[in-house]
């Protein structure tokens, strides 16, 4: 039986370029240039496919985050 569960990504660019995804909505850190939060997130899959995305916009630093939501089967 499969079972699903929502989960919500945030997404931010920091001012060296670097994609960071996150658990809960960053906070800007104006003196070293990055978006912080305590709880990263790491999944090789969606972090390629944000990547992408990310990279053919124009989303950068002097953006807010942003979220989205994905839906995952869990066995």
């Amino acid at each position: 039986m499969n079972n699903k569960k929502t989960i919500t990504i945030w997404f931010a660019v920091n001012k060296n370029g670097f994609i960071g995804l996150y658990s809960n909505e960053p906070t800007r850190n104006n003196e070293t240039g990055k978006w912080e939060s305590k709880y990263p997130f790491v999944n090789s899959i969606i972090y390629q496919n944000i990547k992408n995305m990310i990279e053919s916009s124009n989303f950068d630093w002097n953006q807010e985050p942003q979220c989205l939501t994905y839906e995952i089967d869990i066995e």
